[in-house]
């Protein structure tokens, strides 16, 4: 297994976060190497929150030999590649999103009625497309979609690879994601009398938060090959709460619509 592939794995699994909001920063590099990292990170502590919660960062990826097939754990997500090609990713997905509690930092939102964590299953399909003969420059398109007990959500991605060196890589990105009327009003609805009169300026009126483009975002990562075995990877993403995801009392009173994941992991590839 030469330098180069092992390199290109580990900034693929560059970060993930296990947030209460669930928030992944979801990548996709070439294959036929085995990995596992630790890490930390930072995230907002509920969807719509102006405070940032520090959390693990766990990543790790298996190959099965003599394929493209593959088995990815990204933080709170897990997905498994099972097309044996070498441009096109397709496969099942799960993702655990956390609940919201009384362990929030907001002093209105921790007297709201709770949220209960909830798995999300569903699919995900990839492209990649290179941009020259360098292995890592490239452009990946990425398409998902997952549904649980509190609703639907989906999203599209658009990730450029940018190799500065033989042992750093940038990377940049696009995406947006798409939420059903259940996951939205879940996550960022205020409906019963009892978080209605949390909020005054409602005027005892339920703020129903109905489907639409829940957030638009940009991620960015560098990672640093340090021998042939140790990776450092950095980076982060910046969301842009829409619609009524930004409108949400939970948001605009309470928190703010501008949403930072950040993170910093050591991964070993063997």
């Amino acid at each position: 297994m030469n330098i180069t592939t092992k390199f290109a794995v580990a900034a693929a699994l560059t970060l993930s976060v296990s947030a209460a909001n669930a928030q992944v920063i979801p990548v996709e590099g070439p294959d036929n190497v085995n990995l596992i990292g630790i890490g930390a990170g930072g995230a907002p502590d509920y969807m719509g929150s102006d405070h940032t919660k520090a959390y693990p960062v766990i990543l790790g990826r298996y190959q099965f030999e003599g394929t493209q097939r593959s088995v990815t754990l990204l933080g709170n997500q897990v997905m498994a590649n099972i097309l044996d090609d070498d441009t096109w990713r397709f496969g099942p997905q799960l993702t655990y999103r956390g609940g919201r509690g009384s362990d929030v930092d907001n002093a209105t939102v921790k007297q709201m009625v709770g949220i209960n964590g909830a798995v999300e299953g569903g699919v995900f399909l990839q492209y990649k497309m290179k941009l020259s003969n360098e292995k890592l420059h490239q452009i990946t398109f990425t398409g998902d979609i997952n549904g649980g007990s509190n609703g639907g959500i989906g999203g599209l991605r658009m990730l450029w690879w940018q190799p500065l060196s033989p042992q750093l890589v940038m990377t940049l990105g696009a995406g947006m994601q798409y939420a059903s009327d259940k996951w939205m009003n879940t996550y960022f609805g205020v409906t019963n009398a009892h978080d209605i009169a949390l909020y005054p300026t409602l005027r005892g009126q339920a703020y129903n938060a109905s489907s639409g483009v829940k957030g638009v975002n940009i991620p960015v990562g560098l990672t640093y090959f340090v021998d042939r075995n140790w990776v450092i990877s950095g980076g982060g993403r910046y969301e842009k709460l829409q619609g009524d995801a930004k409108d949400s009392p939970v948001t605009a009173i309470s928190g703010k619509d501008s949403q930072v994941i950040f993170g910093a992991a050591v991964s070993y590839i063997f």
